[in-house]
């Protein structure tokens, strides 16, 4: 996204449209980045260990990702639908890859 992060004097400063949109951007990265924490494809910022795939757990950040989408259809603006796309094409291909590892299970 073009819009750059809220500090504390951009949050005083900022419109509620501004801040909606920091809070849709990070709650859309939180979501993909929990989910490649739970695909061991980055570390778990507790431990800074690499976790084992558990793509059942992941999927649940995927599915809440593609709900979000269907959800905010026509709503959001050209920067948010494209980091939403964006996360989950990262997040479902990452899904796919830890369900064909394990052997197509789950």
């Amino acid at each position: 996204m073009n819009t750059p992060p809220l500090d504390e004097q951009a949050l005083t400063e900022a419109d509620l449209q501004r801040i909606h949109e920091a809070l849709f951007a990070q709650l859309i990265t939180s979501h993909a980045h929990n989910a490649m924490i739970l695909l061991g494809r980055c570390p778990d910022p507790e431990t800074d260990q690499v976790r084992n795939p558990d793509p059942e757990a992941a999927k649940i950040y995927v599915d809440q990702l593609e709900m979000l989408e269907a959800k905010t259809r026509g709503n959001l603006g050209p920067d948010e639908t494209d980091l939403l796309a964006r996360m989950l094409r990262v997040t479902r291909s990452a899904l796919a890859g830890a369900i064909d590892a394990a052997g197509g299970h789950s």
